[in-house]
This record gives structure tokens, C-alpha cells and sequence, in this order.
């Protein structure tokens, strides 16, 4: 692979991941918070995604249990 086409493809990586910080920011603040926030709160967006996680499964454990 040439540098020049090393160097596209890194940018197209930067640029996909900008799309997605993107994307979450609208996310988050469509629900009433920021990324700041979030990781004020939780540490690191990891984190918040584990607690969503485990959110989902005790809904659904309980769901499961009241049917």
C-alpha cells in the first residue's frame, strides 16, 4: 500500500469515527444530556454502556417474571 493511500484510509477512518461522535452527541441530547454528562456520571462511555446493558436485562428479567 502506498503512504498516500495509507493516509486516505486513515482519514476515511477519522472521518467514520467522527460520524459516529456525531451521531451520539444528537443521541444524547435528544435524551435530555450530554456526553459531559454522561461521562461525569459514569467514567467513561464503557461504563454507561454496561449499565444501559444491564438496564435492558433486569427490564426484561423482570418482564419475563410478571407474564
Amino acid at each position: 500500500m502506498s503512504p498516500l493511500q495509507r493516509r486516505l484510509t486513515k482519514l476515511e477512518q477519522h472521518r467514520q469515527c467522527n460520524d459516529v461522535r456525531c451521531k451520539l452527541d444528537w443521541l444524547l441530547e435528544k435524551a435530555g444530556t450530554s456526553r459531559a454528562a454522561v461521562m461525569a456520571e459514569y467514567g467513561s462511555l464503557h461504563a454507561f454502556r454496561d449499565c444501559l446493558e444491564a438496564q435492558g436485562q433486569a427490564s426484561s428479567a423482570s418482564v419475563r417474571q410478571c407474564r
